[in-house]
C-alpha cells in the first residue's frame, strides 16, 4: 500500500520505518525545511528504546545524547535543595535512559529511513477527499494525489486531525501553564546536570544540549488562558511573567533572542475518543499528546507508530480491522498515562512559596532508592511491548 505520513518528527519517521519493514510503500511529508531543527530536551527510556534496540539505533544515540549526570533542584539563591540522580532514574525505569535533544532524536530516526522512504520537506496537504479506492490528497502547492491511506502523525496541532475529525478545540484539553524555551551560549557554569529552580507558579529549567558551549533555558509558567501568543510577543511575555525571580532568570531573559525565534506553546493534553476514520487515522501528539509533563511523549509517539504498523502487517492491509487493533492496544495507556500527567502538573509548580518550600522537603525524602517502586508506579515508566 501507498501510504501517505503528514508529519515528519518521531511518530511520522518511526512509522514510516516500520512501514517500510513490512513491505508497505510510505511516503512522508513534513512542513518544516528539513528534520531536526531547534527543540528542547527529553528522556529517552522504556518503550521508546526498546523499539530503538529493534531498529538497530541505539548505538547512534549514544553520541548525541545530553550530558546530564543528574537533576538539581535549587532556591532562589541557587544553593542546592534536593536531586535525583542518573543511577535512581535507571533503577526508576528499570533499563537505560538517554537524555537527549528531540531534535538529535530526530535526526538519527531521519538517517534510518531516508534511503528507503520520500521524505518531501516543505510540504502539506490542505485538503482531503476520501473514496472507495483511497484518500484523494491535495497539498497547499496544488499538486494532487492519491494514496490508500493516509496517517496523520502532525502533532498537538495537527491539521490532519482538524480536516477530519474536528477544530482542536473540541480535543484540547489546557493545563494550566505554557512553557517557552530557547538556546543561548553557555556561561552558567552549572556543570552536567539539569537544574530546576521554582517559584511560586513559575519555572525555570537550564540543561547543556548535545552542542558544545550551549544550554537550553525552558520556562513554565501558568496562565489563565490557552491562547497562542504571537512570535513577536514572546519575549515580553516572558519577562512579565518571570519579573522578580532569583537564581540566574534574570541573566536568562537579558540574553532571551529578539528575533522572535522563541518556541512557546500552551501546554494541553489532546483527547480524541475515536483514533481513525475511514482510511484516516492518527498517531503520537495528534492523537494523544500528554505534554512533557509525563516524560513520556516521545516513548508514546514511538509505541503508537509501532503498534500501528505492525497492525497493519498482521491484518494485510485491512485497514479497518488494524486501525481498531491499534487503537485497542495503544489508547488504554495513552489514557493511563494522561492522567498521571494531569495530576503530576497540578503539582509541579506550587502556587505559593510556602508550597515550594514543601515540595522541596518532599523531593529530598523521596529521591532515594528506597523509593524507586513508588516513582515508577507514578510517572509509569515501564515498557508496555512486553516482549510483543
Amino acid at each position: 500500500m501507498k501510504i501517505l505520513i503528514s508529519g515528519g518528527g518521531v511518530a511520522g519517521l518511526t512509522l514510516a520505518y516500520w512501514l517500510h519493514r513490512y513491505g508497505q510503500t510510505p511516503v512522508v511529508v513534513e512542513r518544516a525545511a528539513r528534520t531536526g531543527v531547534g527543540g528542547y530536551g527529553v528522556d529517552f527510556f522504556g518503550t521508546g528504546y526498546d523499539i530503538a534496540e529493534r531498529m538497530g539505533l541505539t548505538a547512534q544515540f549514544q553520541p548525541r545524547r545530553i550530558p546530564a549526570d543528574s537533576v538539581v533542584f535549587v532556591d532562589d539563591a541557587g544553593r542546592e535543595r534536593a536531586r535525583l540522580d542518573r543511577t535512581l532514574v535507571e533503577r526508576i525505569v528499570r533499563g537505560p535512559s538517554l537524555p537527549m535533544m528531540h531534535a538529535a532524536l530526530e535526526q538519527v530516526l531521519a538517517e534510518a529511513v531516508s534511503d528507503h522512504v520520500e521524505i518531501r520537506h516543505e510540504r502539506s496537504i490542505s485538503a482531503l477527499r476520501e473514496h472507495p479506492g483511497g484518500v484523494d490528497v491535495r497539498f497547499v502547492d496544488g499538486a494532487q494525489e492519491t494514496f490508500d491511506l493516509l496517517i496523520g502523525a502532525d502533532g498537538v496541532h495537527s491539521l490532519t486531525r482538524r480536516l477530519v475529525f474536528g477544530p482542536e478545540p473540541d480535543f484540547a484539553r489546557y493545563l494550566g501553564y505554557h512553557m517557552a524555551s530557547y538556546p543561548l551560549a553557555d556561561e552558567f557554569d552549572l556543570g552536567p546536570v539539569r537544574t530546576h529552580y521554582t517559584a511560586a507558579g513559575r519555572q525555570v529549567v537550564v540543561y547543556r544540549t548535545d552542542v558544545p558551549g550551549q544550554v537550553i533555558a525552558l520556562f513554565l509558567f501558568k496562565a489563565p488562558h490557552a491562547g497562542n501568543i504571537p512570535r513577536t510577543e514572546r519575549l515580553g511575555r516572558l519577562r512579565t511573567a518571570f519579573a522578580g525571580m532569583g537564581w540566574i532568570t534574570q541573566r536568562l531573559l537579558d540574553r532571551a533572542p529578539e528575533d522572535g525565534s522563541i518556541f512557546m506553546d500552551a501546554m494541553s493534553q489532546i483527547v480524541v475518543p475515536t483514533w481513525h476514520r475511514g482510511r484516516v487515522a492518527l498517531v503520537g501528539d495528534a492523537c494523544g499528546c500528554m505534554t512533557l509533563v509525563s516524560a513520556q511523549g516521545v516513548s508514546m509517539a514511538m509505541a503508537g507508530a509501532y503498534l500501528l504498523a505492525q497492525a497493519l502487517h498482521e491484518y494485510g492491509g485491512d485497514h479497518r480491522r488494524a486501525f481498531e487493533r491499534y487503537q485497542s492496544r495503544m489508547r488504554p495507556e495513552i489514557v493511563r498515562r494522561q492522567r498521571t500527567a494531569r495530576y503530576a502538573a497540578r503539582t509541579i509548580v506550587p502556587s505559593n512559596r510556602f508550597a515550594v518550600s514543601a515540595q522541596h522537603s518532599v523531593m529530598r525524602l523521596v529521591m532515594r532508592p528506597a523509593f524507586a517502586p513508588v516513582l515508577r508506579r507514578q510517572f509509569g515508566a515501564g515498557s508496555i511491548l512486553a516482549g510483543g
